[in-house]
Parts: C-alpha cells; sequence; structure tokens
C-alpha cells in the first residue's frame, strides 16, 4: 500500500505490505503495521507482537523509483514512534519502512511490494552499525572484532574498548607473531611497520587509533632526529637510526598510555618536552639571546588553543622565552628524568662515549629569567615573575605557562572540535561541543579536569555517534584504507615493503611529515584521481595474492570458515558477494550493485559467462574494494 502525505512541498511515502514471516531457530516479529505521521516531523505504528525494538529505514523518491532500497535511519528504537525533523529537498521527498526486531528472532521482514518480492533495505541497521562501530572506534571488521562486537553489544563492546588494559593480547598470535622483532624498532622502517601490524592485528583498536591521533595532532618529523644524531654516521650509522627512532617510539608509547590515564595537560607537557619535539620545532636553538618562536607559535595554534583561539602575536613573543634554555643531551639512566641534571660531556660518536639516554634538558644560563605576561588584559592574563639569573626554578616556567594555556577555555573547545571531527563528524555543532566540554571540566573524573578517557568516552556517547544519518560521512585516510582492507579480507603483512609503498604513494608517510599540522582529518583533501587509483589498485593486490606474507590475503579461507561455498556454480556467487557485502559495507550495497559484482564473479577476464575459480573469486573481492563506498566510514 501506498500512500503519500505532503511535508512542506514535499512527498513522503509510507510503505506498508503483507509481511513475509521468517523462521530460525526463534521466530521474528511479523511486519510493522500502522505506519503514519501523526504531524510533519513523527513518525509512529503499531506495536507489533514480539518485539523489543523497532529499525526505521529512509530513502529518496528517486531510489523508490529506481528500486534502490532505504538505508537505515535509526537503530533500536524502544517506543512505537520517532522524530524525524530532517525534511527533503525542495521538490524532493522521502519514503519510509519500518522492521520489528527482537532478542531471540531477529529482524522482522520490511514487507513486500506489490509485485511481492521483498522490500529491499540497503543493509540491515544491526550490521550497519556493528561496522560503523568498527570503522569509528578502529580499523574496521575483522572476525574477532565482529564475535567480540556481537558478544558484548554496542555499549559492551565501546566500554571495553575505553579499558583497553582489559583487552588480552597475549593470546592474539597474529599480533604477538609479527611484532616479536620489531619490539624495540631499530629503524623508521621497523617503526613503520609496527604501527601498521599493530592496527592491522591489535585487538585494542580505540588505543592505536588514539595513538595515531595525538601522535598527529603533536606532528614530529623523523628527518630532524636523524640529522640531530649526525655524529653518529661516520663510525656507527647503525646506531643514528636506532636513537632517532627512539625519539618517535618513545613519544608513541607515551601517547598510547596517557590517552586512557592521563589529562590533556600531561600528554600537552609529554610533547613539549619531548626529544623529538625540541629537535623538530627548534626549541633546541632558543636561547636568551636570540628566543626562537617556531614551537610557541605552533604550541598555540595547532597544539592547543587552535588559529582564532584568542592569542595574540605578544603571547608568542613571551611564550618563546618561557622555552629558552631547553635542549636535548645525553645523561646517565639514573637522572634521565632530571632536566636538571648534568649532561654527558661530547663528543658523543667516539668508541669512548659513556653510555647513557639522550633526554630534554634545561640549562639555566641560556634561559630569559624576565618577567613574562600571558595572555595580558583578558581575564585570563598570567604572569610568570622574574627571577634571578642562572635560577634553576626557571625550569618551572614551563609548567605555569603550560597551566595557563591548558585552562584557557579556547583549548578544550579547539581539542575536543577535533575529536569529534575524527571520531563522529566533521561538521561538529556547538551543543555537540559544549557536552563534550563539559566532560572536560569535570574535576570529578579519575584523572581531573581534562581526563583524556572520559572527554574520549563523551565523544563516542554523543548521540550522533550512533546516528545512522552520520554513518558514512567520513572519508577513510590511506592509513585507515589500507589497515581496513587487510583486516576485512585476512590480510596478511609484516608491516614492511609493498604496503609501507602504497601509504608513501598515497601520501601518508608515517612519522614523515614535514608540515607541523600534522595530516588533515577532512576526507577531501584525500580525494585526488592519484589517491582513488592507488586505492583501487591496493584493494587488487592484496586481494589477488593468496601466498604473500608481505602482502596478501586468505579470502577464501575468510569464505569457508565462515559457511560460505566457493564451489564453483553460479548459484553460489550471490553468497559469497553477499559475504563480502556484509564485511565491506555493512550489507550497503543496493540489489544493482551486488549484481554488478555477481556478474563480474560469474565472467572470465574476457567478460564471457563462465564458471569461478578460486582466482576469480578474490579477483571479484578486490574488485569490490575498489567500489566508492569502500572509501568511506
Amino acid at each position: 500500500m501506498l500512500r503519500p502525505v505532503r511535508l512542506r512541498i514535499a512527498a513522503i511515502l509510507l510503505l506498508t505490505a503483507p509481511a513475509m514471516a521468517t523462521t530460525l531457530w526463534a521466530q521474528a516479529p511479523g511486519e510493522v503495521t500502522g505506519l503514519d505521521l501523526t504531524n510533519p516531523s513523527t513518525l509512529t505504528w503499531d506495536p507489533t507482537a514480539g518485539a523489543n525494538d523497532y529499525n526505521v529505514y529512509r530513502g529518496s523518491l528517486a531510489w523508490l523509483a529506481s528500486g534502490a532500497g532505504a538505508q537505515c535511519h535509526a537503530d533500536e528504537v524502544t517506543a512505537t514512534s520517532f522524530s524525524t525533523p530532517a525534511g527533503p529537498a525542495l521538490d524532493e521527498g522521502y519514503f519510509y519502512l519500518v522492521t520489528a526486531e527482537s532478542n531471540t528472532g531477529g529482524e522482522g521482514s520490511a514487507g513486500t511490494t506489490s509485485g511481492g518480492s521483498a522490500r529491499e533495505v540497503r543493509g540491515a541497521c544491526n550490521s550497519v552499525m556493528r561496522n560503523h562501530v568498527l570503522d569509528r572506534l578502529g580499523y574496521g571488521w575483522n572476525e574477532w572484532s565482529r564475535d567480540r562486537y556481537g558478544a558484548l553489544g554496542t555499549q559492551g563492546y565501546m566500554d571495553e574498548q575505553l579499558n583497553p588494559s582489559s583487552i588480552d593480547e597475549s593470546t592474539n598470535l597474529e599480533l604477538t607473531t609479527r611484532t616479536a622483532n620489531l619490539i624495540p624498532p631499530d629503524t623508521l622502517q621497523e617503526l613503520q611497520a609496527l604501527d601498521i601490524v599493530q592496527a592491522v592485528y591489535g585487538r585494542r583498536q580505540i588505543e592505536q587509533q588514539m595513538t595515531f591521533f595525538w601522535d598527529n595532532h603533536f606532528n614530529t618529523d623523523y628527518v630532524e632526529s636523524f640529522q640531530y644524531f649526525g655524529f653518529y654516521q661516520a663510525l656507527y650509522p647503525q646506531k643514528q637510526t636506532y636513537e632517532s627512532t627512539k625519539f618517535h617510539y618513545d613519544a608513541l608509547n607515551a601517547f598510547r598510555s596517557l590517552a586512557f590515564n592521563g589529562t590533556f595537560r600531561e600528554i600537552v607537557e609529554q610533547s613539549a618536552l619531548s626529544p623529538s619535539m625540541i629537535l623538530y620545532l627548534n626549541t633546541n636553538t632558543n636561547v636568551k639571546a636570540s628566543p626562537n618562536e617556531n614551537f610557541a607559535r605552533e604550541l598555540l595554534e595547532l597544539h592547543t588553543m587552535g588559529v582564532d583561539g584568542g592569542y595574540t602575536q605578544q603571547d608568542v613573543v613571551e611564550l618563546a622565552k618561557v622555552f629558552t634554555g631547553w635542549n636535548v643531551c645525553k645523561k646517565t639512566v639514573a637522572n634521565a628524568g632530571d632536566p636538571l641534571a648534568a649532561c654527558i660531556p661530547g663528543p658523543y660518536g667516539t668508541a669512548t662515549e659513556p653510555a647513557g639516554v639522550f633526554v630534554h634538558n634545561f640549562r639555566p644560563g641560556q634561559h630569559d629569567t624576565g618577567q613574562k605576561t600571558l595572555f595580558a588584559g583578558t581575564p585570563h592574563q598570567v604572569i610568570i615573575p622574574a627571577r634571578p639569573n642562572n635560577d634553576p626554578n626557571g625550569v618551572d616556567d614551563v609548567r605555569i605557562a603550560l597551566d595557563a594555556i591548558v585552562a584557557h577555555p579556547s583549548t578544550p573547545r579547539y581539542i575536543v572540535t577535533k575529536l569529534i571531527q575524527r571520531l563522529v563528524t566533521e561538521y561538529p555543532t556547538q551543543p555537540m561541543i559544549d557536552a563534550v566540554v563539559a566532560e572536560w571540566n569535570d574535576a570529578s573524573n579519575p584523572q581531573g579536569v581534562g581526563d583524556l578517557r572520559e572527554v574520549l568516552r563523551a565523544v563516542v556517547s554523543l548521540p550522533a555517534f550512533r546516528d545512522p544519518d552520520f554513518v558514512r560521512d567520513k572519508i577513510k585516510t590511506p592509513l585507515e584504507h589500507i589497515v581496513s582492507g587487510f583486516r576485512a579480507i585476512r590480510g596478511r603483512t609484516d608491516g614492511l615493503n609493498l604496503n609501507r609503498s602504497y601509504l608513501t604513494r598515497m601520501q601518508e608517510r608515517l612519522h614523515q611529515n614535514p608540515v607541523p599540522t600534522g595530516y588533515s582529518e577532512l576526507g577531501a583533501d584525500w580525494l585526488d584521481t592519484n589517491n582513488l587509483l592507488e586505492r583501487q589498485n591496493f584493494g587488487l593486490d592484496v586481494a589477488t595474492d593468496p601466498n604473500s606474507m608481505t602482502l596478501g590475503s586468505d579470502v577464501i579461507g575468510l569464505l569457508n570458515a565462515n559457511g560460505v561455498s566457493t564451489a564453483p556454480t553460479p548459484n553460489n556467487a550471490p553468497g559469497i558477494v553477499g559475504f563480502f557485502n556484509d564485511v565491506l559495507f555493512g550489507g550497503g550495497l543496493t540489489s544493482a550493485e551486488r549484481q554488478i559484482a555477481v556478474d563480474y564473479l560469474n565472467t572470465d577476464s574476457s567478460g564471457v559467462p563462465s564458471n569461478y575459480t578460486d582466482s576469480r573469486i578474490r579477483e571479484t573481492v578486490g574488485f569490490m574494494m575498489g567500489f566508492a563506498q569502500f572509501l568511506e566510514q
């Protein structure tokens, strides 16, 4: 039955028809009846026997005409009504479907068309939202994450991921066997390999995501560290690469821990005084006779307050003076945590150089001890008092300044906005930002104000995070694209060689970004013809190689392990395509798109109908990884 209802000037079609009962080990609820609009923005329907909740699907009239189906619009609605205020564009219309769902019987039918065929949806809400959560909290679908999500549900899975130490990685042989020779990494290439392997095979998915988020936010460039250790190049070139790598590996580990066990105040200080940052933005050359403003400017503009955060050029000048006197030197292990402890005298790079570690160091004689004022003439003004020359207490000027910068209201707004853009939407609304900032300012959190775990929890607790209308409205970065591809098809990689080369060609070189802004989180910045071509080639390469441990996959084993027959008959083709439609897209392909993949599978390389081989199955999966939807998350 088609029943048009006017909303503004656009028609909404409410579709109902006789139900198609589905009996598995338990009975799914019957068809939802009585679907109606009680006002221009509220759908209502009759209660359905056996239903625990309902799913709402929505599509445009153009989709209805083409048979493209409706997309998930509301998931697990417990009432028999749903407010949907977003109206269609001028001269356009929406149609809606509602299904009933039970905890034991699954989701009921969306009804049938007048011709008697089942109405199509572009992915059941459960599958769509599962993949959405796995994409945003980590790097997408794999069998472990699918099963863990199925066992715990959305909230349980999110809660566990937010407590990464509770997730046992010791039994994760795919991870432990690959990282055994990479920890600690001796070279940049091993560090990059470790990053990729942990993202592909790790169970602690949000931990890896946030480690990369903070590393990108506080971006540093390996090249600067490598050049600093040039004194090892002549006699000990391996030590040059090891020490350079260690700076970045240590920073990653600090971000990994603080992201779930610290505050923003702690993580910004860790970054500011890390050897890699001191070298990258020239703090090591920042002395009282010639203050260097590079780091001070980026600290305010990129790391804390944002370009429109309310600071002035004078604040940059004053902050540069705060950071005078800091550099990097070698100290004994016992003195590594003391910035005032004596450095081991050079020259370094000799056979007689004493053992020790390279760490940050404060030189009182090179520190500007005059009075410094931040945010002068504003309610946030802070005065750092003058000190006697060579006063070792000048080491505290950095801490006073960072306290003031982090306490400035621009800082939580800026950082929260970036987190929402990363995990929820590229276009945060002010109510979203305000809700998370309120959590940031809650001193009762376990770590106090700026508790990073609780801020992260607030971000993923925003209603928009679970809103199906936000599904697939972000574009994967190259790293996310490659890692999600490996995870989806039992990819095999040691983290080296070809996959790293793909990242280079896609212009996301881990730990090698010379630009202080880090890599963009905005999807449009990653889409050009070259990048799209590299992504398509990657999908074909990883899916079609069944043997390589550096860039291969086990597509056939994945199908067989999940009960999908690969016997070469046309009747099995829809099942194969359907399985990867679920894995790659949460079931979100239209019937026409699925048929394209089925036809591809059932023909040879010349387009002639043919019984497929295992090789053709792998080619089809690589072909599907080139669909536009795989770019999205």
